[in-house]
């Protein structure tokens, strides 16, 4: 099958629309079913960036009958996964059908084994909190710069660079917009057996090149900033309006 290459939600859908009449789609904690077929898809999404990227891909996702794992960072830069609008983001992923699982970083995790899993268990348990659904699902943040540690004793999750999955089917990733191994429409009908990673952030409804992503990315922070900082101002301004007689 030929498709044209490139980040738009059709070319995405195109590909995994045509891929569900042969292949398994499921998540990643489906893979002791999945591996049962002949012919699977683990479907994965790291959300690294921006939670709402991540519940629009969600939802249409859920228009074309999909689901995915969502792995979220409770340790990130770009937004605090346990703010008000983060919880409502992330308990509608959960309530479209798709898998939250934890995306955990070892720079934030003890250098000993034992408190490390305690720490991810404990992390776990808070987005359990969030969704109302068992977290089992992990995933490490950037596994080709931090430590790799973990790998191997992380017991009663289903981590998604274990063994036992990777070696079981191909791993490809659409880093920053480049898929290394050439595009996920590429490995359709070639290859049985697949583990696909994309990051929500570098897709949308229509093609978009990094530079005009990040731009985007920054806006949207500026804006929610500006919106924040004005209804700050509103409050004390009318706090000092009824308690002051200036």
């Amino acid at each position: 099958m030929r498709w044209k290459c490139n980040f738009s939600y059709k070319h995405y859908f195109e590909v995994l629309d045509y891929a569900k009449e042969e292949y398994a789609i499921g998540t990643i904690k489906e893979f002791e079913k999945l591996k049962k077929k002949n012919k699977f898809i683990i479907l994965r999404h790291d959300v690294d960036y921006s939670l709402h990227r991540a519940l629009k891909m969600a939802e249409e996702e859920n228009v074309h009958g999909l689901k995915a794992t969502y792995f979220i960072m409770l340790h990130n830069p770009l937004y605090n996964a346990l703010s008000e609008d983060a919880v409502l983001i992330i308990k509608k992923i959960s309530e479209l059908g798709h898998d939250i699982g934890l995306h955990y970083d070892t720079t934030f995790l003890s250098r000993t084994k034992n408190e490390a899993l305690r720490i991810m268990r404990k992390e776990a348990s808070i987005l359990e909190d969030i969704c109302g659904r068992k977290v089992i699902s992990v995933a490490q943040h950037n596994p080709t710069i931090n430590p790799k540690f973990m790998r191997g004793v992380i017991t009663n999750f289903v981590d998604a660079y274990s063994s036992k999955i990777t070696y079981a089917c191909k791993y490809i990733s659409d880093s920053v917009q480049n898929w290394r191994q050439g595009c996920m429409c590429n490995h359709i009908d070639r290859v049985d057996k697949l583990q696909i990673l994309t990051h929500p952030i570098w897709w949308s409804k229509h093609h978009k090149f990094r530079d005009q992503i990040l731009n985007d990315i920054v806006n949207e922070e500026v804006n929610e900033i500006n919106a924040f900082i004005d209804s700050y101002r509103k409050m004390y301004v009318d706090y000092l309006k009824r308690n002051s007689k200036i």
